[in-house]
């Protein structure tokens, strides 16, 4: 379910009801239908009231998949397999084609130690809050550029 397109709303409405999910990608989806309903009970706008209920249905359509599918999704931002979240990512090609392969020059060296700030997910891996590991470099850019993480040096 999370994985269909969504072809019936506008690319307009789409994009609004992204940029409120983005918001709320680090609230867990009863957290997110709380503000979602707040913000309804409040709103005069007619406009901004169709967007807030496409947030609502989308919320609630994705907890529903998630409680069957991925019972270990805990906030709507780490959801595997939704480009609602992954639209501001622009990946070169490059890159993804060198991460298809295990090469064993790979330093340890280049390994960096993190602390997990927000429960997220990496390369598959669930990563809990407070977690404290040891990630390559790249991964570890990634995670504190979307303030996933921080450096264990900063904190």
């Amino acid at each position: 379910m999370a994985l269909e397109k969504d072809n019936l709303l506008s690319p307009i409405m789409e994009k609004e009801r992204n940029k409120i999910l983005n918001q709320y990608s680090d609230f867990s989806f009863d957290e997110a239908l709380d503000e979602v309903k707040s913000s309804l009970k409040t709103e005069k706008n007619t406009a901004t009231r169709l967007v807030l209920l496409a947030v609502k249905s989308w919320i609630i359509k994705n907890k529903v998949h998630v409680l069957v599918n991925e019972p270990f999704t805990f906030s709507l931002g780490e959801m595997e397999g939704t480009n609602v979240f992954t639209a501001n990512d622009d990946e070169d090609p490059d890159d993804t084609v060198d991460g298809l392969f295990d090469d064993d020059n790979d330093d340890a060296s280049d390994d960096v130690e993190i602390v997990i700030t927000k429960t997220t997910s990496l390369n598959g891996d669930k990563l809990l809050k407070n977690a404290v590991l040891e990630v390559g470099k790249d991964d570890a850019k990634k995670l504190v550029s979307e303030n996933k993480a921080k450096y264990t040096s900063d904190a």
